[in-house]
């Protein structure tokens, strides 16, 4: 499933966030962490850690079983 389209946002959205031509905005980012099963504190966290190259990408699967 493409985290674009799970969390509601478009694709060209989403590509210009990850780009840096445009800036997530809190509620986008809290979209994000929840979609992804993470608190909003440690996707800011894990983004900065990776913007400073001090950490590997949190790898979470956007798969989740039929009950969740």
């Amino acid at each position: 499933m493409d985290l674009a389209v799970a969390a509601g946002y478009s694709l060209r959205y989403m590509g210009d966030v990850e780009r840096g031509a445009k800036s997530a905005t809190m509620r986008t980012m809290n979209d994000l962490a929840t979609l992804l099963d993470v608190s909003l504190g440690t996707l800011i966290v894990e983004a900065e850690e990776l913007l400073n190259g001090k950490s590997k990408p949190l790898k979470k699967s956007l798969h989740r079983s039929k009950g969740q």
